[in-house]
């Protein structure tokens, strides 16, 4: 049993993604063999490959969809800017021009604005949610879905099996009966390549290839009654709707092996925003979410505000962050006073200091539960998505969110931070040694085990 343990452990080393990781494997794998053997066999690295390898195979059969994108959004390009340059070889679909893009701060307002645009559709929608309740506002949801489909028009909803574990057969059936064409991602099942670790935490709903909402939104009823939770999303409109439909037409295909029929012609021109959408996830074949974090915080001048429920940042994100204070930007984090995961909390505080002695500054938001993922740069880029700032969403979650170049949105962005500001407070640094002991026990614990929304 020691040798298999040795041998698992020569493969650990010579695949596993982080540090954290291979130290953690390699450990357990020669001192416990007989624990760690089973699990290693089934959320290790050989499972991680088979699965990665899957999945870009699926992605790559669908290339014939990303030439037809590439020749669609030829006369929308936005022209590369020193920030979106490097950008443009790890991402697949360019920047583009001639979006409109609307900032949702509450849940009923982006609720309602869903819900209208869903109604209005003529020809297709597409909806997918890492977290679908069958509570009031999921069952709200399926009427809007079941009477499209009734209508004729394709709808199709995927949802993640882990993230909604909750939801009830006579939910989907209800919506199955009406036409809508419900999936699942990641099923349960050894025959469809069982992945336990893997999430797919995106938040996108797309109307007629013309609109499209991301951000950090579930189908909660917490998210739309009272002030339990504090999130936001966007609406885009224009030219970029374009990548997001790539983004679900990849998770849909590998969730079914078919291609949803949508339409691929380029949306008209409805604003003056630059969109770049960032789909990010453990297939890709750079580790793209941190590049992309890393590279905006490097590029901030004057400003660089980070609001995040679980920030559990990686190296890189760590020392960016630490340069920007130190080189005078006005460098800002916002987390939760109060987080829903007690491990992550704990975690998250032992960051505060390191970056602190750089003049990083951190804020506790009080008034509710914070869970939107919102990066300013400046005054002139604005982050936007499902991805928060720790190893889950930077390494093994698909994440979907988009970076807009608009002086109007950052202004927007702006002013609603310096709201959230207002009801913070300076987050306290560890002082005691059984808080830091904590902090950095913890510290090692949550890059793979924590779980978020």
């Amino acid at each position: 049993m020691y040798a298999l343990g040795a041998v698992a452990a020569v493969d650990a080393l010579l695949k596993s993604r982080t540090a954290q990781g291979t130290i953690a494997w390699v450990m357990a794998l020669l001192l416990m063999p007989v624990i760690s053997l089973p699990l290693y066999s089934f959320f290790g690295s050989r499972r991680l490959h088979g699965y990665l390898k899957a999945r870009r195979h699926g992605d790559h059969s669908l290339s014939f969809i990303g030439e037809e994108i590439q020749a669609a959004l030829c006369e929308s390009r936005a022209e590369p800017t020193p920030l979106t340059q490097a950008l443009i070889p790890l991402l697949r679909v360019p920047p583009t021009s001639g979006n409109a893009c609307r900032l949702l701060t509450t849940g009923p307002d982006t609720f309602e604005r869903i819900f209208t645009r869903i109604s209005e559709a003529r020809h297709y929608i597409c909806v997918q949610y890492y977290i679908l309740n069958d509570d009031h506002l999921g069952v709200e949801l399926a009427s809007y879905l079941c009477d499209k489909a009734r209508e004729g028009l394709p709808v199709y909803l995927l949802y993640d099996e882990i993230g909604s574990h909750g939801i009830s057969r006579s939910y989907l059936n209800r919506l199955k009966d009406a036409g809508v064409q419900v999936s699942r991602f990641n099923p349960l099942q050894l025959r469809n390549r069982l992945q336990l670790n893997f999430r797919n935490h995106r938040k996108l709903v797309i109307c007629d290839g013309q609109y499209a909402f991301v951000g950090g939104y579930n189908v909660d009823e917490a998210y739309v009654t009272g002030d339990s939770i504090r999130d936001t999303h966007m609406e885009i409109s224009g030219p970029a709707v374009l990548a997001c439909q790539l983004a679900f037409t990849e998770d849909w295909y590998w969730a079914t092996q078919a291609v949803p029929d949508i339409q691929w012609q380029t949306p008209r021109k409805d604003g003056n925003c630059d969109v770049m959408t960032i789909p990010t996830g453990p297939a890709d074949e750079n580790e793209s979410a941190s590049l992309v974090f890393t590279h905006l915080i490097h590029k901030a001048r004057h400003r660089c505000w980070l609001v995040s429920p679980y920030f559990v940042p990686d190296q890189s994100l760590q020392v960016a962050l630490q340069l920007a204070a130190l080189r005078g930007v006005d460098t800002r984090i916002l987390i939760p006073e109060k987080n829903d995961n007690r491990l992550v909390q704990l975690a998250m505080a032992s960051f505060i200091e390191p970056l602190s002695r750089c003049k990083v500054k951190f804020f506790s938001y009080r008034k509710s539960f914070l869970h939107q993922k919102v990066i300013l740069i400046d005054d002139e880029w604005s982050y936007i998505g499902s991805s928060n700032l720790d190893s889950r969403s930077l390494r093994i979650n698909f994440e979907l969110g988009a970076l807009v170049q608009d002086k109007d949105l950052a202004c927007d962005v702006k002013a609603m931070l310096e709201k959230d500001f207002a009801n913070s407070v300076p987050t306290q640094v560890p002082s005691h040694w059984w808080q830091i002991f904590l902090s950095r026990l913890s510290r090692l614990l949550a890059p793979r085990s924590e779980e978020h929304t």
